[in-house]
């Protein structure tokens, strides 16, 4: 299965680049990851039209990027505090429908505007990590470390030990 990670933004804050390599090494055995840091654009002013215009750019960007990793049959995800929150087991049961389903998926995480009209109507799902806002940075390493957890999981590795 093929699975990529696309992040707006690069791991600037100390030790975060190094904890993301640390899950996608341990996730490696069960769902090699490509991740691909897409530059985000510059914000000029907070204005609504200014947003737009940003969001607009951005989504050109990442519909190119996910085009390339995608091809005609993958899907992809966004994340975002608006979407679907899922405790580990729906997590799980994620990872398992796309093995079963065999496309390339790619999970998406945004730019500090978040993601264009066009990108949240085409994607096949809204994910969530809580009700809070993370920083990208943050929600890339939390992502990485929860699907490992999934992953893991489905393969009665003891790393993930709920109701012990």
């Amino acid at each position: 299965m093929k699975l990529a990670l696309l992040a707006f933004g690069k791991l600037k804050t100390p030790g975060l680049r190094e904890a993301a390599d640390y899950y996608k090494t341990l996730l490696r055995p069960y769902a090699p990851l490509e991740e691909l840091e897409l530059k985000p654009q510059v914000v000029p002013e907070k204005s609504a039209a200014s947003r737009l215009l940003v969001q607009e750019k951005e989504a050109t960007l990442l519909t190119t990027k996910l085009s390339i990793q995608l091809g005609s049959r993958g899907a992809y995800y966004i994340l975002d505090e608006t979407g679907r929150p899922d405790a580990t087991l729906g997590w799980v049961e994620l990872v398992r429908r796309w093995e079963r389903e065999g496309v390339p998926v790619a999970l998406c995480i945004g730019s500090s505007l978040g993601f264009h009209s066009e990108i949240r109507a085409r994607a096949r799902g809204v994910l969530s990590l809580g009700p809070q806002t993370l920083s990208h940075e943050l929600a890339r390493v939390v992502l990485l470390e929860q699907l490992y957890r999934a992953w893991s999981f489905t393969r009665g590795h003891p790393y993930h030990n709920e109701g012990a």
